[in-house]
C-alpha cells in the first residue's frame, strides 16, 4: 500500500470511528443506522479530498443532486442484483444526475457491491487505477456519494464525480 493510500485510509478510519457510535451488528454484519449516514458521507468527502490533495488536485464538495442520483442508482443496482453503470431503465450516470437536477457534467461513476464498510470500499477504489482516475479528475469540483443496504447487510455503493460548470449550487448563476 502506498504512503498516499495509507494517509487516506488513516483519515477514513479516524472519521469512521467517530461515526460508528451506536452501530448495530446482526449476525456479524454491521447495519448502518440512519444517524450514521451524514457522518459517513462527510468522512468520505474528507478522505477523497485528502487523497486529491496529495495528488495536487483541488478539493471537491458534496453535491445534493449527485448524492440523490447516487442513492437512486444504489437502490436500483440492488433491485437489479448487479453492480453496473446502467439503470434498469437504461439510464447512464449523466442521465440520472440530470434527472436529479444536476446542471453540470458527470465525469465518472464508481460502484461496488459488497459487505465491505465505507473505509474498505474507498480503499478498493483507491487501489484500482480506473476508479482512482475518476476520483482524481482534475476538473472535478463536486461529488455525490450514497449507498443502499439490504436487510442481510449487503451494501451497494455509488460515487459520482462531477464538474458543476461554474454554477454555484442553489443560485443557478455562474460564479455568483
Amino acid at each position: 500500500m502506498t504512503l498516499i493510500c495509507r494517509i487516506t485510509l488513516a483519515a477514513c478510519l479516524m472519521f469512521a470511528a467517530a461515526c460508528t457510535s451506536g452501530t448495530q451488528v446482526v449476525d456479524g454484519v454491521r447495519i448502518i443506522s440512519d444517524s450514521e449516514v451524514n457522518g459517513i458521507r462527510t468522512a468520505h468527502v474528507d478522505a477523497v479530498n485528502a487523497f486529491r490533495s496529495t495528488q495536487g488536485q483541488p478539493p471537491v464538495r458534496l453535491n445534493a443532486q449527485l448524492t440523490a442520483a447516487a442513492a437512486t442508482h444504489a437502490r436500483d443496482m440492488s433491485v437489479q442484483e448487479r453492480a453496473w453503470h446502467f439503470g434498469s431503465d437504461g439510464t447512464s450516470p449523466q442521465d440520472r444526475a440530470t434527472r436529479a437536477g444536476y446542471a453540470g457534467r458527470v465525469l465518472g461513476e464508481n460502484i461496488s457491491e459488497s459487505f465491505d464498510d465505507e473505509v474498505e470500499v474507498l480503499q478498493s477504489w483507491l487501489n484500482d487505477r480506473f476508479t482512482r482516475r475518476v476520483m482524481l479528475a482534475p476538473e472535478a469540483d463536486t461529488v455525490g456519494f450514497a449507498f443502499h443496504q439490504e436487510s442481510n447487510g449487503k451494501l451497494w455503493w455509488v460515487q459520482l464525480l462531477g464538474q458543476s460548470g461554474g454554477v454555484r449550487e442553489g443560485t443557478g448563476a455562474p460564479g455568483s
